[in-house]
């Protein structure tokens, strides 16, 4: 193809938009410069060309700034220069770098090399919209200035494209993440839709172990972006996301004088997994895992904004100052006390009960465990997802060699994340339990929490005389216990559970929804249980994990629970998991932010992270 439809191609004809773009992603992965040079020509109205620019650095507050600036445009754009493909009032982007500069930030890149791309649409095909890649995972190294500052020096990687046509594409999600193991992923998918349908999508990993495919794509809230590509031997999910608060948004206008939102990030992060089978209807088996954090790009193209982005608007040329949005004060609310001990109770709501299949009414024993300290964090802070390594030594302290012989089965061991929204009790003081049995408040604050669980872990101990055991080490890996910030301490104290509604959003999709007049048993009988378990009267800081009522990922109907239950192999019983895992949509992946509410008892917001 003619290298010159890489230089502007508008002749004058209206409507057209056409943009040069580059991004350059520090190889630490903490810091990347995103630049563009875009001229829009609406059906009316006065032409302009615009430069913009963001930088992004994770170690830094805010962790992103952005600007653009405006120029008239009043004829085509000629580019007479041998090395830049447009300049645009001194701005200039080519194939082998690009400066610039608008309001604070000064950038000077150069890049080389990186593989040759064909284009999904060839440049001759009739379309609303093309695109053309100039340079892809190309070496490059940048110095940026901010506000006059030394520059910056990075050193990484680059790619620049070309788009142009008639009619920007409304909907688009883009993954760039060049560092995802020995490879390189990049997702791309675009739809002339409101939303994702009949649209073109594309998944490329390249690297030394290749995979290609057209995956299924979704943008969600908080800055996720997910893609599946399901064959009849090969399952492969891949997601990239990045909090709000490090994207920069930007209010794009079509040439229907329609804005679309564009929100994007360089630094964030991304996971990578692809399960095999043998033939159609058998088992899934794992065969890689790849994660990258930091040194991503992530990009959502929509017609509406994504909660918490700060966009910036279509005729401004800076970043909205962040609105400060506090909620009152409460003089019911407190802090945590230093936390002693955590006891989680198992099946104390009715309807989970039901969900898994068993019979247990407020006669039953109250099944305890403890969980260890670290697992417990409190308000909005990322989980990470257990590694291999972390999920084999945690086995092994339960049953040395266990994960060796799991190991033997499994390429990789995926986490299989679970949530479990429920209600945390908070000790503020001694608890007496017969005055409390006997009707008197006792000193007790509540919080909304999220009980994680590894169910790879906790699948092991199944049928085996040490279950809860298993139960307690599949939720206390680290940060495995968020909680809400603040502990609601009604004055008094509390002779019973109040009556609260708990919901869980999972990427903003309800999930869990219940009140605690559905547990099976009253307040006396959970501190009995609790106080047993930890082998005397609780005290102040002693936190009580409730219990979760149904609609947790893990939902197994009537024939499946049959099936398990005549396994009675360990290693096959993971194996059956993972397989129902690598198909799951509930169970948790990396990514994933969920969202708990308990209404006066607080909320809490966590994503799982890598």
């Amino acid at each position: 193809m003619n290298r010159d439809v890489d230089r502007p191609i508008w002749k004058g004809q209206r409507p057209w938009f056409e943009i040069w773009f580059a991004v350059v992603l520090d190889a630490h992965r903490r810091r990347a410069l995103w630049i563009r040079e875009s001229l829009f020509v609406p059906r009316t109205g006065e032409p302009r060309a615009t430069v913009w620019a963001a930088w992004f650095d994770a170690d830094a507050s805010p962790v992103r700034r952005a600007a653009k600036r405006f120029i008239p445009l009043a004829s085509p754009v000629s580019v007479d220069s041998e090395t830049a493909l447009v300049e645009i009032d001194g701005a200039r982007l080519g194939r082998g770098g690009a400066t610039g500069q608008v309001s604070g930030l000064a950038w000077d890149a150069t890049w080389s090399g990186g593989r040759q791309l064909a284009p999904e649409v060839p440049s001759w095909l009739p379309a609303t919209t093309h695109t053309r890649p100039i340079v892809h995972d190309a070496e490059a190294t940048a110095l940026v200035t901010l506000d006059g500052a030394a520059p910056i020096a990075i050193t990484g990687r680059a790619i620049a494209m070309h788009l142009w046509g008639k009619k920007r594409v409304p909907t688009l999600h883009w993954i760039w993440s060049p560092w995802t193991g020995d490879g390189s992923l990049e997702v791309s998918a675009v739809s002339l839709q409101n939303h994702f349908s009949m649209g073109l999508a594309s998944l490329r990993l390249d690297g030394p172990a290749p995979f290609a495919g057209r995956p299924g794509t979704a943008a969600h809230p908080h800055g996720l972006i997910t893609a599946t590509v399901a064959g009849p031997r090969r399952l492969v999910h891949a997601r990239a996301w990045a909090e709000p608060q490090a994207m920069v948004g930007y209010a794009y206008r079509d040439t229907d004088d329609r804005d679309l939102m564009i929100a994007q990030s360089d630094v964030g992060s991304a996971h990578y997994e692809a399960f095999a089978r043998t033939a159609p209807g058998v088992m899934w088996k794992p065969i890689e895992e790849r994660r990258a954090e930091g040194g991503v790009a992530v990009e959502i193209h929509q017609r509406t904004p994504l909660p918490g982005v700060a966009y910036l608007p279509w005729d401004g040329t800076t970043l909205p100052a962040p609105e400060k949005v506090a909620d009152p004060p409460r003089t019911d609310e407190l802090e945590w006390p230093p936390v002693s001990a955590i006891v989680a109770l198992g099946l104390t709501y009715a309807d989970h009960v039901r969900e898994t299949g068993q019979k247990i009414d407020a006669s039953t024993p109250i099944m305890t465990f403890t969980k260890h300290l670290r697992s417990l964090v409190r308000g909005e802070v990322g989980t990470p997802v257990p590694t291999t390594a972390a999920l084999r030594a945690t086995i092994d302290e339960l049953d040395p060699g266990l994960g060796t012989h799991l190991a033997e089965r499994l390429a990789y061991f995926p986490a299989i994340m679970d949530y479990e929204g429920e209600l945390a009790l908070i000790a503020l003081g001694p608890i007496d339990a017969e005055r409390l049995a006997a009707g008197e408040p006792q000193p007790f604050g509540m919080a909304a929490c999220n009980d994680l669980t590894s169910r790879f872990v906790q699948v092991l101990g199944e049928d085996t005389e040490r279950q809860l055991d298993y139960w307690a080490a599949a939720k206390s890996f680290k940060r495995f216990l968020p909680a809400a910030s603040r502990v609601w301490a009604p004055d008094g104290g509390i002779a019973q559970i109040p009556e609260l509604e708990i919901e869980v959003k999972v990427n903003g999709e309800l999930r869990q929804r219940a009140s605690t007049k559905l547990l099976i048993y009253k307040l006396p009988a959970i501190v009995r249980a609790a106080a047993a378990e930890l082998g005397r009267p609780l005290m102040r800081g002693d936190v009580i994990i409730t219990g979760t009522p149904a609609g947790v990922g893990l939902r197994l109907n009537k024939i499946k629970r049959k099936v398990a239950g005549l396994v009675k192999d360990r290693v096959r019983k993971a194996e059956l998991l993972v397989s129902t895992y690598a198909g799951s949509a509930a169970l948790l992946r990396p990514g994933d932010v969920i969202e708990v509410d308990a209404g006066r008892a607080g909320r809490v917001r966590s994503r799982l992270v890598i």
